[in-house]
């Protein structure tokens, strides 16, 4: 089947579920945005506080969101597969291993906001920052029964009721913060403590809307996820880890590579750091994209596995890859030709903006390695590869990114030794560019061996009675 057949083929089937992804992604992002202006009416020591207190709870929070990704995986599959107990049995045990995480990192979290001072955070700051964190934190168990009942949805294609539940949800965190924060309603002015308050809230009422839908939803009705419940079971929580544990070191481990950045930057000056950080707005954005379709291509090809096809299999993932590389291209387009008012958006800086536009330059092609790094981790994880997978984007970020961009930024270098070349904040851009091609070539070259080599599992597949 040709790139272009594989195109018109796939690209109606992956997008109903990429679309509502994206949405469900961006209703993520505003709960950030919504915290962020809401507290800088309370006063800037409060937005530093909610800002501090995010930079230590999120990055555990993305290790554990990672981890239950794993769930995805096995739901996925086993939807293909038409084997709806392992769907519920596997959902179910997801649960318990998201509570206990929750749970465990809620207290790894409340000792760290009870000796914040340590951390060299200023006194204004500290005593609201590990008021807020007290508070968010009891959100996280909560947090990890949602994405479980979610990723039970979404690996089965009912990703629509999700996005709709999640966009609502929003509406929740507003009138919570406005609760809570503000004092209205009848309840006390909490300050950030009510911020965190208002997170515990809009993840509770997520879940029961969840529990709702999939107990009342027709499509569910001879599989309820609760018609039977399941005892803990070990070994199975434990399949579900192994799988999940390299996909949560993978976000982690990409949220922590622009913070290293960050601290090199910095030693260049306000107008460089205020350049890199409009670049890194204007990825994140798009990043959003890639994130959803590395999902959505997660879910069809997970399906297609366990259903057992192996021909319509790699044909989708034909398609799946083509159109990843179409989307990147297309986003690389517009940070190109719209660069100059991209930078524009956040600053009128004369000094800041074509520094800035320099860098969006280059994260123009930043961004279609990225969008290509991350939809091939996406088709991995549906076949159920995942650590050779981070152990490439590993070696890629932290063995060739960090390394060459300290190089490229003109950074002290040992001995003396000094290169004729110091492209300043942009050497960091161009370097982790780099990286990303190197990783995304990685990842093409697994992907032919896990998809048409003879020793790779899809080779040897059986069909089943498919659900894909």
């Amino acid at each position: 089947m040709s790139i272009v057949s594989a195109l018109r083929r796939e690209t109606p089937i992956i997008l109903p579920l990429f679309l509502p992804i994206l949405i469900s992604q961006y209703a993520g992002i505003a709960n950030g945005v919504i915290d962020t202006a809401m507290a800088g009416a309370l006063g800037t020591v409060e937005l530093a506080s909610i800002a501090v207190g995010a930079a230590i709870w999120v990055p555990f929070f993305a290790f554990i969101l990672g981890t239950l990704y794993g769930l995805l995986i096995f739901v996925s599959q086993a939807f293909g597969a038409g084997d709806s107990e392992s769907v519920n049995a596997s959902t179910q045990q997801g649960m318990y291993l998201g509570v206990a995480l929750g749970l465990l990192t809620t207290l790894i979290l409340y000792l760290i906001a009870s000796n914040i001072s340590l951390f060299g955070v200023e006194a204004e700051i500290a005593e609201p920052a590990s008021r807020y964190i007290k508070a968010v934190i009891w959100s996280i168990p909560v947090a990890c029964m949602v994405f479980a009942v979610r990723f039970y949805c979404e690996g089965q294609k009912a990703v629509m009721p999700v996005t709709i539940i999640a966009v609502i949800s929003v509406g929740f965190k507003i009138l919570f913060n406005y609760m809570f924060m503000f004092g209205n309603f009848g309840m006390p002015a909490m300050g950030v403590a009510g911020c965190g308050l208002a997170t515990i809230c809009e993840y509770t009422a997520f879940l029961l809307m969840l529990v709702g839908y999939v107990s009342l939803a027709p499509r569910f009705s001879k599989q309820r996820l609760f018609g039977r419940l399941h005892h803990p079971n070990f070994s199975s929580i434990l399949e579900i880890t192994k799988k999940g544990v390299p996909i949560g070191l993978c976000f982690t481990s990409e949220f922590l590579i622009f913070s290293v950045m960050v601290m090199f930057i910095s030693q260049e000056g306000a107008v460089a750091a205020a350049a890199h950080q409009i670049a890194f707005n204007c990825m994140i954005l798009f990043f959003s994209m890639a994130a959803a379709f590395s999902s959505a291509a997660c879910i069809r090809v997970g399906n297609l596995f366990g259903g057992g096809d192996k021909e319509k299999l790699r044909h989708a993932v034909s398609g799946i890859v083509s159109l990843s590389a179409l989307i990147g291209c297309l986003l690389m387009a517009g940070m190109i030709f719209k660069a100059q008012e991209l930078a524009s958006l956040f600053t009128s800086d004369a000094l800041v903006i074509p520094l800035a536009v320099s860098i969006l330059y280059v994260a123009a092609f930043f961004q279609i390695a990225d969008s290509m790094q991350v939809c091939l981790n996406g088709v991995l994880r549906g076949v159920g590869d995942v650590s050779v997978p981070f152990l490439y984007t590993t070696i890629a970020y932290w063995g060739i990114g960090i390394p060459l961009g300290y190089v490229l930024a003109g950074m002290p270098l040992p001995l003396g030794l000094a290169i004729p070349m110091n492209f300043g904040v942009v050497g960091w851009w161009l370097a982790l560019t780099v990286a990303l091609f190197i990783a995304t070539a990685a990842l093409g070259w697994r992907m032919r061996v896990m998809l048409w080599g003879k020793a790779g599992p899809v080779e040897n597949l059986v069909a089943a009675q498919s659900n894909a």
